[in-house]
């Protein structure tokens, strides 16, 4: 019988909030935001092309065929669309909470996996919490371990 087994779960990582952590946290959102833009831009260009080569296959402009995929590819470019620029506005208002961040102050930057060995007798919810590393621009300096 097996005592004990290797879990994996989740660790969250918060960086202390430093002005070098805004500078990059920002430069990084910036980065985003052109890639954004530039999706945004070949957007249009392929779906104006696409557009334009399917108007030139049509045999009879008004058939219903070539007005069902035109719309169909009408949508499928505005739902693209707005993908792009939710995603956009997301960019913006995490780049403007950066900005707001007061130094000192602690920011979860996500997850990553972890593992834990739980042998017979663990409480195994308290093995299985979330751990945090606290980074302090990109060293870390804290592991804290759930309570048991």
């Amino acid at each position: 019988m097996t005592e004990t087994l290797n879990l994996r779960r989740q660790a969250i990582i918060k960086a202390l909030v430093t002005d070098t952590f805004k500078q990059q946290a920002s430069a990084e959102l910036q980065g985003a935001l052109q890639q954004i833009d530039m999706q945004m831009q070949q957007l249009e260009f392929q779906g104006k092309r696409a557009i334009s080569d399917l108007e030139k296959k049509g045999i009879s402009p008004a058939g219903p065929e070539l007005t069902a995929q035109l719309n169909q590819l009408k949508a499928q470019i505005e739902q693209e669309r707005q993908n792009l620029f939710s995603a956009k506005n997301d960019m913006m208002q995490k780049l403007n909470m950066i900005g707001q961040l007061e130094a000192g102050s602690e920011f979860v930057q996500g997850n990553v996996d972890n593992f834990v060995d739980v042998k017979l007798g663990d409480n195994l919810y308290a093995k299985l919490s979330s751990p945090e590393i606290i980074v302090k621009d990109g060293i870390v300096i804290e592991i804290r371990q759930p309570e048991a």
